[in-house]
């Protein structure tokens, strides 16, 4: 097969696309790029959540990076914590001295450790490489992602008429399936391998050993094993890639297969991890192969059934309108911070939401979601638990995905026996502690002289907040009995021990870390009384009691938890008139750094605590002015900082029902964190990263809905650029599905459903001047609160009806 020097053409269309002109019709929810990818992380991407597939998308010198959620780099066996227990009575004594940093460095040189150690690296399988012929230049490029079904597009045309490339992987049946074609019969014609990604990079040199790769007229296959494999770890890798053709010929070349005159070549592709080297699973993945049906539309039904359940269960309408037929390079070129595109915000919200469930297999989402592309992905891709993960879980449960989030909670049980691990050596404690990071152990080895990750209690009561929630989203009381409260009861367990009684009769909490940032006045992350430990203890108690009573249990522990609860330090309020980061006099706040973990107690909503004193709302509200006046206040210079510090503001103020504080968080997120693949990135326009791919949809579902049991709260953040839109899909705590939220000056349309009998408290932006019922019992006013009335919903049934505001 000839292969010319254009053959790795980089199309230089110009942004926009005559779509009209080249018979094309962009799918109604994804998008349309105008240029093929430089680098893997611009790639049109594609996931079963097992499966994640970068499509480079170059015409005739095509690369496809596959990666597996379950390959995770194996170098070196766990390691274990450090066994700081037996002294951490000196660690306490020299953080009540103030000798923070001399505390830090005893934790690590207790450790043992060489350094700061990852959990082993995400990392990629192999690249899919194509390369085709021309006859002319290319011409009439775009490529494109339907976001309902999965499947991305790469097209374009040269003298022979229009080809295209086709892909999707499977969720129905496992598999990655690519589609070759061209307008006239025994057009195509290909040379397919697989091909090692980055081999002269020294982690795959190290790493990558006894690579074989087979091809003959049927398939291609791919084997290597992992010199540095442990007990447990995976040992292999294999992989076939299974050649259907419509006419024309098949024949091998070495380790690669050439095609000829083919009026459609179809591509299986299965990827297994092997964990016992004695047994290949080479024969397992040929067979499932065979065994499925013929016909790429066929299989394609198949994958988007399942995939597109999930995916239009939520749609975002804020009048992007027209502009929706431009390409994202067009939509992301005119958006700006003064006018942010509203078509860009609406793809931006379902890029994200695709972006999640293509990369929710088993496992949650890495940072990278199950996208690799790179041998030293940062930080290890790994699972980061002090801000990462929760952002990019954060629209699971609103987001009406809630099946997605048992990929979370079942990881988390998974490491439980580490994290009784962590607590036992690090503290001397019962219960668990989870690490700020993971892959394929729990155990806490990420710290460092300067980094006190060895002290960052909160992780597990961060968890159990999602356990918790779970059962409050879905109702689901056999999750709450069997998983949650095991998980919570864990969690309480390990404050039991590890919190200390001060001289005023509060707890101590000591050591902590808040997330990566040290006070202003110490420079060291070693402190204690963080603002964000005292928060996650709390709730965690409040609903490990509310969950106790739900239940029936745990008569003889209540009572410790809510003396417990009575004995937390009180935020505090420093002389900016902000809450401290640190509940105490002796640390002084940083607020230029990237996290905003004292806000935590306002990531998912307002606690009572907070709801009931206007002096503390107002603190929290001046955090989130100050974070945004001294860390993002100037863009120029703060490209470096990440996204999903942004999520954990705008979260914040959307549960102040701070509209406008909210939208500014908003805008950058839209204009500065994405690229045209609608991948997002961690910095600004670079470092793929899935954070805010889940963190901006929970902004603005927050900013449209609020929710607890028994009560929801419409609009409570609606900034001022949005008078005219609506929302479906929206998924509330207490059963409560919004079916169609509509939105108008003066007026709002609501369609409830609901999965249990109940009486729900509806309340309104303002106050509710009239209601016009449309279907269901008709809306009771509050004569008091005119903002509120009482709707009668019933299990399966929908309440329709209209509020007329003042």
């Amino acid at each position: 097969m000839n292969t010319p020097a254009r053959a790795a053409l980089l199309v230089t269309a110009a942004l926009a696309v005559d779509l009209a002109a080249q018979g094309f019709r962009p799918p109604p929810r994804g998008f349309v790029s105008a240029q093929p990818a430089a680098t893997w992380e611009q790639g049109l991407l594609c996931g079963n959540g097992t499966i994640g597939a970068s499509v480079l998308s170059q015409p005739l010198d095509e690369t496809i990076v596959f990666s597996h959620e379950r390959l995770f780099l194996p170098e070196h066996p766990p390691v274990m914590p450090p066994d700081t227990g037996p002294r951490l009575f000196e660690i306490r004594r020299l953080i009540e001295r103030g000798l923070y940093q001399q505390a830090s460095e005893l934790a690590f040189d207790i450790s043992g450790q060489p350094s700061f150690l990852y959990p082993d690296p995400f990392v990629p399988a192999f690249d899919l490489r194509i390369r085709m012929d021309a006859d002319g230049e290319p011409a009439d490029y775009l490529r494109s992602v339907d976001f309902e079904t999965g499947e991305a597009l790469v097209r374009w045309s040269d003298a022979r008429g229009t080809f295209e490339r086709r892909l999707f992987v499977s969720r129905a049946d496992g598999v990655a399936i690519l589609r070759i074609t061209g307008s006239r019969p025994g057009a195509v014609g290909c040379r397919l391998a697989l091909e090692p990604r980055e081999p002269d990079h020294p982690r795959y040199q190290r790493n990558v050993v006894d690579l074989e790769r087979t091809a003959d007229a049927t398939a291609l296959t791919w084997r290597n094993r992992y010199a540095n494999a442990y007990p447990g770890s995976i040992q292999a890798l294999e992989a076939v890639a299974s050649l259907r053709l419509t006419n024309g010929t098949a024949r091998a070349d070495g380790a690669a297969l050439v095609v000829d005159g083919a009026d459609e070549v179809l591509v299986l592709l299965g990827i297994a991890p092997v964990y016992d080297p004695e047994r290949s699973r080479l024969d397992e993945l040929r067979a499932a192969h065979a065994a499925l049906p013929d016909g790429y539309s066929t299989l394609l039904a198949r994958h988007a059934a399942i995939h597109g359940a999930l995916f239009r269960r939520v749609r975002l309408d804020l009048g992007g309108g027209a502009d929706h037929r431009l390409t994202t390079e067009e939509l992301i070129a005119r958006s700006t911070d003064d006018a942010p595109s509203r078509a860009l915000i609406e793809k931006e919200f379902d890029a994200g939401r695709y972006n999640i469930i293509s990369s929710t297999g088993e496992l949650p989402p890495t940072l990278q979601g199950v996208w690799a592309g790179t041998w030293d992905p940062p930080w290890a891709s790994d699972f980061t638990h002090n801000g990462n993960v929760p952002s990019a879980i954060a629209s699971m449960l609103m987001g009406n995905t809630p099946e997605l989030m048992l990929a979370y909670t079942s990881y988390l049980e998974w490491l439980v026996p580490y994290l009784e691990v962590n607590a036992d050596r690090i503290f001397g404690a019962r219960g668990i502690v989870l690490p700020s990071r993971s892959t394929t152990n729990g155990f806490n080895n990420a710290l460092a002289p300067r980094f006190a990750g060895a002290f960052w209690v909160d992780g597990a009561a961060w968890a159990a907040h999602f356990f918790y929630d779970y059962w409050l989203y879905t109702g689901d009381r056999e999750f709450l009995a069997r998983h949650a409260r095991p998980f919570m009861e864990k969690a309480a367990l390990f404050f039991e021990d590890y919190l200390i009684e001060g001289a005023d009769g509060r707890y101590v909490f000591v050591p902590t870390q808040s997330p990566e940032n040290a006070p202003a006045n110490t420079r060291s992350q070693a402190t204690f009384n963080a603002t964000m430990s005292v928060a996650a203890a709390k709730e965690l108690l409040h609903n490990l009691i509310a969950l106790s009573e739900e239940l029936g249990v745990n008569q003889d522990k209540v009572g410790r938890w809510q003396t417990m609860l009575a004995m937390m330090p009180e935020y505090r309020i420093n002389a900016d008139g902000a809450v401290q980061e640190w509940l105490t006099p002796e640390l002084t706040d940083n607020y230029a750094h990237r996290h905003s973990s004292q806000l935590y107690p306002l990531f998912d909503g307002m606690p009572d605590e907070i709801a009931a004193s206007p002096a503390l709302q107002a603190a929290f509200r001046r955090v989130i002015e100050l974070k945004l006046d001294r860390h993002w206040g100037d863009w120029e210079r703060q490209k470096g900082f990440m996204s999903f510090g942004l999520v954990q503001v705008g979260l914040a103020a959307a549960s102040l029902g701070e509209a406008e504080l909210a939208y500014r968080t908003l805008v950058p997120l839209v204009n500065r964190y994405w690229l045209p693949n609608l991948a997002s990135t961690h910095n600004y326009r670079s470092l793929f990263n899935m954070d805010i791919s889940g963190g901006m949809p929970a902004v603005i579902l927050r900013m449209l809905v609020d929710s607890r049991p028994g009560s929801v709260r419409l609009l409570p953040a609606l900034p001022a650029a949005w008078p005219t839109g609506s929302v479906e899909g929206v998924l509330c705590r207490g059963q409560v599905t919004i079916q169609r939220l509509a939105w108008r000056p003066g007026a709002i349309d609501v369609t409830l459903a609901s999965g249990c009998d109940q009486r729900i408290v509806l309340q309104a932006p303002s106050v509710v001047a009239a209601v016009t019922p449309g279907s269901g019992p008709p809306p009771i006013m509050d004569a008091e609160r005119g903002d509120r009335c009482e709707v009668e919903l019933t299990a399966g049934g929908v309440a329709r009806f209209e509020l007329r505001l003042r």
